[in-house]
């Protein structure tokens, strides 16, 4: 049974036809759960409808940071009620991204801010995009209390190493920091979530990453229908190949395929609260 922790059913190109032919290979996979992420109050709401209709998705809800500008109190006030669906999981994808978006910088913060008080309000999962912005994402969640030890103190410490550890609920979608930042995260509460880059011949990074933390403080992703994993980078990804990258984090933990997807869907489950 495996996970895929970040993913976008919701996919607005996608006709109706493509999202339900999507769903039938997702229930003939070995996927026992997808989160499907939304990144605007449209697609948050399609994601919302998928769950609706198919037992293994959840969905997630929030602003990505290329929206920012669209971002007021009546936006907000539309994802906290959107929030409120007994299937939604999380608030996100939230965060910042200055690869693309360098010219609304402010406005991303103050997007990103806002919805991380939004996510502490309502005390559920965050899930974080941030692009060539790395230190300054930490600094934002830390001031604004996504590893406070109130909010630590809302969700059951997690097991590392046999040992209890802080659980803030912040996932880090698709991680491309350094593996002492990754650490770093994990000592604070965050747990890291890894998809297709993983398998790249040219991602090391991302490997080092998957060497270095704990499997206990891991999530495996795609972001499908972006960025697919070996051997099938250049398609179209989706839910099913998170397969790939579960295979990718056993091998770099010495561990079985079938071990390390069981204790994947496991940190999923316990992450988002899932309890089927």
């Amino acid at each position: 049974m495996l996970f895929d922790a970040h993913t976008h059913l919701n996919f607005e190109e996608f006709s109706e036809d493509e999202r339900a032919e999507l769903a039938r290979t997702i229930s003939e996979s070995d996927l026992a759960f997808i989160i499907d992420v939304g990144d605007n109050t449209a697609s948050s709401s399609k994601a919302i409808e998928d769950a609706e209709k198919y037992p293994w998705c959840y969905a997630a809800v929030g602003i990505h940071p290329q929206h920012a500008n669209s971002v007021c109190d009546e936006t907000l006030l539309e994802i906290e009620k959107l929030a409120a669906h007994p299937k939604v999981k999380a608030i996100g994808e939230i965060g910042l991204d200055f690869y693309y978006g360098k010219d609304n910088k402010e406005e991303q913060i103050e997007a990103f801010r806002k919805q991380i008080r939004l996510a502490n309000r309502l005390r559920m999962p965050i899930m974080i995009h941030t692009r060539d912005a790395n230190q300054l994402t930490m600094d934002i969640l830390t001031e604004e209390g996504a590893f406070s030890e109130e909010r630590i103190g809302w969700f059951p410490p997690r097991l590392i190493d046999g040992k209890e550890s802080p659980d803030a609920r912040v996932q880090l979608h698709c991680y491309s920091g350094s593996p002492e930042l990754a650490l770093e995260y994990v000592k604070k509460g965050a747990t890291i979530s890894l998809g297709g880059p993983v398998t790249f011949k040219n991602g090391r990074k991302a490997m080092e990453v998957a060497r270095a933390v704990p499997i206990e403080a891991l999530l495996s992703e795609t972001d499908a229908p972006y960025m697919a994993p070996e051997p099938l980078r250049g398609r179209q990804n989706r839910s099913e190949y998170v397969e790939h990258v579960v295979r990718r984090i056993a091998l770099l933990h010495n561990m079985s395929f079938e071990e390390t997807g069981r204790i994947l869907t496991e940190n999923g489950k316990r992450f988002f609260e899932i309890d089927e």
